[in-house]
């Protein structure tokens, strides 16, 4: 039988092993002129008696007798995996056959035709355990792999079940109830106040409003492959943001044991285009971050300025732009200084990709690396500055911002302008509520109501068209939960508007979710509105007012 790599044929079977032999694999080499002559030729041919190979397929120390070779095709795996007889290489074994020494006799002519019809059915025998224990082979090897793809299939449902437990505790035990604080929150805002309670007021809606865009992010993030999400671009007071951001700021460095000391430049523009939450968001972080790995006793030093972008431009090349007069580059430093860790100690800016030299240089946290992908995504940077033992010592922030216009200002102003804090339009609006969750149900309720609404509110979306079907129900608004159990939103909506016109009753969707083809959804089923979760006071008013101004039903 030829070897593996062709260039030996190899004693594989024998009728009568003998004793007698060193070792029962004999080869002899392709280039033998007895095999290269009998490859090449059919029928059955008589070796010489001193032929290499004869003597290779003797019986050892006895005198063999008159020696018959016979080429036998072989059949491969590869003959049964297509193309053409001409384009595949034939493989040959030979068939060596003895005679007994004791019988001084050559080959007669019928026994070379037996011969001729024995290397046949060995040849097919051959061929037959040859493509068997290749077949064997290639079910060993599809065993393994499947193994594997069983392992990896295993390995990725529980990746999955994982990230859906994850995403319902998250939605559940926080995005749930810091969508119904919001809420209440903002009725809070309506109220007449004092200017202490004001405060207190409105510092807890803008660290809910952080808290609740963190969760978000950190749910869309587990959700979504890319690890990308939509930024909230809108109009907003800066100078506000900044005193909001130092005023928490305080709070956490007087409980921490810091002192503060705050620096802002005057000349910054007030209105700005940005997202302001995440902005938020990530100045807390950094001084989080730097209140946490050092100890009391020293100062915080809170830095607000314009970036002449001279001594930073190899950090910030992205900025670009023919239009740069447009832009404000921002330039946040915190900065912790007087301790004696970190007294008279060198600084070193090193960047967040770096390697760290310690362990108590910067960790790439979760929560670090979505601070500095959130900074990357609205095109700024931010790094730490350590000092010689490594200590961060400093964090600086880079941001740009869009400098709003006056047409811009005078544009949003009049649309504030428009909202009244009388919400006696509103009163005796009949509306549906429903929603499965107990909490946000009661608070939704709640805020329709400050505004003047008749509220019915059901859990469910069964309750939901039972209510709509009944004819002394005549309700104009349908506030419906998109993410309800047994009937969701949108079966409800379809139902709805399969036997009722598009604009009676008006429906508005509630939901979490951004995502447009969400919006899509809604508008292609007959959805009149869609109000982002969470719901506050003055974003359910005016959702209602527009609603009803496209109708054409003022009021």
């Amino acid at each position: 039988m030829p070897n593996e790599n062709g260039t030996h044929m190899n004693l594989t079977h024998e009728l009568k092993a003998s004793s007698s032999r060193s070792s029962f694999h004999q080869s002899i080499p392709m280039s033998d002129p007895d095999v290269k002559e009998i490859k090449g030729n059919e029928g059955v041919r008589i070796l010489r008696p001193d032929s290499a190979l004869g003597l290779a397929s003797g019986t050892g120390s006895e005198e063999a007798g008159a020696v018959a070779a016979i080429r036998m095709p072989m059949l491969q795996g590869y003959n049964f995996k297509g193309g053409t007889p001409e384009l595949v290489e034939t493989c040959y074994a030979i068939l060596v056959l003895v005679l007994p020494s004791a019988n001084s006799r050559n080959w007669s002519y019928p026994e070379m035709e037996i011969v001729e019809v024995v290397a046949d059915q060995v040849a097919v025998a051959l061929s037959h355990a040859a493509v068997l224990e290749e077949s064997q082979r290639m079910r060993e090897k599809l065993s393994q792999q499947n193994h594997v793809l069983q392992q990896e299939r295993k390995n990725a449902m529980m990746a999955s079940q994982a990230r859906n437990s994850f995403q319902k505790v998250m939605s559940n035990g926080m995005k749930r109830p810091m969508h119904s604080i919001l809420g209440l929150l903002s009725v809070f805002q309506d109220e007449n106040m004092n200017f202490k309670q004001k405060t207190i007021v409105d510092t807890l809606v803008k660290t809910s409003s952080v808290l609740s865009t963190l969760i978000n992010d950190v749910m869309e993030i587990s959700a979504k492959d890319n690890g990308r999400f939509l930024l909230d671009m809108r109009p907003f007071s800066l100078h506000s943001m900044i005193k909001e951001a130092c005023c928490l700021a305080k709070c956490l460095s007087v409980y921490k044991g810091f002192d503060f000391e705050v620096g802002v430049q005057s000349s910054l523009p007030d209105q700005v285009i940005g997202d302001e939450k995440r902005t938020f968001q990530v100045i807390l972080h950094m001084v989080g971050y730097l209140l946490d790995i050092n100890s009391g006793g020293e100062t915080v030093l809170f830095r607000v300025l314009q970036d002449v972008g001279s001594q930073d431009k190899d950090k910030i090349n992205v900025w670009r732009s023919s239009t740069q007069d447009n832009y404000l580059h921002l330039k946040i430093e915190i900065d912790i200084r007087g301790g004696s860790s970190v007294a008279d100690a060198s600084v070193s800016t090193k960047n967040f990709s770096s390697e760290k030299r310690n362990k108590d240089e910067i960790k790439e946290s979760l929560n670090f690396t979505m601070c500095k992908k959130l900074v990357q995504m609205m095109q700024g940077n931010v790094w730490i500055s350590t000092n010689s033992v490594g200590f961060a010592q400093s964090m600086t922030l880079l941001l740009r911002f869009q400098i709003q216009s006056y047409v811009q200002r005078t544009m949003f102003a009049a649309g504030n302008s428009e909202r009244s804090n009388s919400y006696s339009r509103f009163r005796g609006l009949r509306v549906l509520l429903a929603d499965d969750d107990d909490i946000n149900r009661t608070v939704t309720k709640k805020l329709l109501e400050k505004l003047g609404c008749e509220v019915t509110a059901v859990s469910s979306g069964f309750e939901c068209l039972s209510a709509v079907s009944h004819a002394e129900n005549s309700f104009r608004i349908v506030v419906l939960d998109l993410h309800m159990p047994e009937m969701d939103g949108f079966e409800v909506a379809m139902r709805i508007r399969k036997f009722r016109s598009r604009n009676w009753p008006l429906i508005i969707a509630l939901t979490a979710s951004a995502e447009d083809h969400v919006r899509e959804r809604c508008l292609q089923i007959g959805m009149n509105a869609i109000l982002q979760k969470p719901v506050l006071l003055q974003g359910m008013a005016d959702e209602l007012q527009r609603v009803l101004q496209r109708t054409g039903e003022g009021i």
